[in-house]
């Protein structure tokens, strides 16, 4: 099987808030996987595969927070998102976060479902 990434994947373990667009409940999950277009989540709460919702997470006392959809969801509590959009300053801090991480060894295996 071919790598399919687009950008490089770094491996975090970073806390996070789901919430959903317009407000209703809040999730607290642990971000695993990171990357300038999305990332991967562990813990209960994501939405079903296919909804929008808000992610945010802390890095060096400011916030990144990002219009996500749910990418891909498994049985084990872990989900993928699609980063939508996100502001300036977000991005920007991103992008540092992600430059301070291991990067994710490449991988020709599919991800565990």
């Amino acid at each position: 099987m071919r790598e399919r990434r687009q950008v490089p994947r770094y491996l975090a373990d970073a806390s996070a808030v789901i919430s959903q667009p317009g407000g209703g409940p809040t999730s607290h999950v642990t971000v695993v996987v990171l990357s300038v277009q999305g990332c991967c989540i562990q813990g209960v709460g994501a939405p079903e595969v296919g909804r929008k919702c808000l992610v945010t997470l802390e890095w060096q006392a400011e916030e990144i927070q990002a219009e996500a959809v749910v990418a891909w969801k498994d049985a084990k509590g872990r989900a993928g998102l699609r980063f939508l959009s996100m502001d300036q300053q977000s991005s920007e801090t991103l992008r540092e976060l992600c430059a301070t991480l291991r990067l994710q060894p490449m991988s020709t295996l599919p991800p565990e479902k």
